[in-house]
């Protein structure tokens, strides 16, 4: 399978790294995953035979200079329009309007190239009209970390409960308010928790998004879309982030209970309501032992009851597992294999 990586930062690198590590169960697994070109935010390497990843890496470190395969200008859009490829992964950053993103997985779809992203942006803009151009040209398109990285959110949700009905789901999608709000707890007030967060490298120095709940909000946008194929917008979610949660945690001390960033998706009738924001936990709820940068999400079914699902994230090569299962499961079902010798 030739792929293409498109943002070649944090998750990028990890990504390939894995895929190194982890070689030998690629190869059981007969797959060949060829990467022919990788795009960063100046440039583009390109190898239609197949990238050496370890010299990647060693070039990722150092800098591009004397690459004579780094084309330095050649743009990720322009990579995907001309070089022959069966997967795009993107993963540049999020943004507001979805934007390099939302290009980059449009145009690989109107050439019938699968898509693998961690990207959160797109899929908020434009969730309905993205899945749409990938039924239309017969392509597939996985998200698994958009959410929660390495926590099996639309793997289970696609494999298991098939005959069942969400009635709700309960979630903490946000590390860096989970780590500020734990701080809290520990009596630091709010500027001294999000600066802990900052050096800890929980939050970056650009944290609006993430304590105003807007990045939660997003992953509540993506997960009800998938759940109920609706359409759904960042303005659709009621939205109260963690500036102002002293008082509450206060309280939650009190009634002896936790404080956490709640992402709620609730199904009433016919009626979907989505809501972000600082809930006070009972220590009974498991929701309540989801401590710093963890992530956990809970789910209520009509037959299966509850099921709760939590994950450690302690680094980008979380998030990179996720998106490379997703990989290993489009070379699978499209049966892009190296043949045996």
């Amino acid at each position: 399978m030739k792929v293409q990586l498109i943002g070649f930062g944090n998750v990028g690198k990890s990504l390939l790294e894995l895929i190194l590590d982890e070689y030998p169960k690629l190869e059981a697994m007969k797959l060949n995953l060829k990467f022919v070109s990788i795009s960063d935010s100046k440039g583009t390497a390109v190898d239609e035979e197949g990238l050496d990843l370890s010299n990647v890496l060693k070039y990722k470190s150092v800098g591009w200079s004397g690459c004579d395969y780094y084309l330095k200008g050649y743009s990720a859009l322009d990579a995907i329009k001309c070089i022959d490829s069966d997967l795009v992964v993107e993963l540049t950053p999020s943004t507001n309007n979805g934007e390099p993103g939302l290009s980059h997985i449009k145009t690989a779809f109107t050439l019938k190239k699968h898509v693998v992203t961690a990207n959160k942006g797109p899929l908020v803009v434009a969730f309905k009209q993205l899945k749409n151009m990938a039924i239309e040209n017969n392509v597939d398109f996985l998200y698994e970390a958009t959410v929660a990285a390495h926590v099996p959110i639309f793997c289970l949700l696609s494999s298991c409960f098939l005959a069942d009905e969400i009635l709700k789901v309960e979630g903490i999608f946000n590390a860096t308010t989970n780590y500020i709000i734990c701080e809290m707890e520990k009596g630091n007030s709010f500027q001294n928790a999000l600066d802990n967060a900052i050096k800890a490298g929980w939050a970056e120095t650009n944290y609006a998004d993430d304590v105003d709940g807007v990045d939660a909000a997003r992953k509540v946008v993506i997960l009800a879309n998938t759940i109920f194929d609706s359409d759904f917008k960042l303005k659709d979610v009621k939205v109260e982030g963690i500036r102002n949660v002293e008082p509450l945690i206060v309280e939650a001390k009190r009634q002896s209970k936790k404080v956490k960033l709640l992402c709620e998706i609730i199904k009433k009738d016919s009626e979907i309501s989505l809501q972000v924001s600082p809930k006070m936990i009972p220590l009974d709820d498991p929701l309540s032992t989801v401590n710093y940068g963890d992530m956990a999400v809970k789910f209520y079914f009509k037959n299966s009851q509850e099921i709760f699902v939590s994950a450690k994230f302690k680094s980008p090569r979380q998030t990179a597992q996720a998106v490379l299962n997703d990989i290993i499961k489009v070379a699978l079902k499209r049966k892009c294999t190296r043949q045996p010798a």
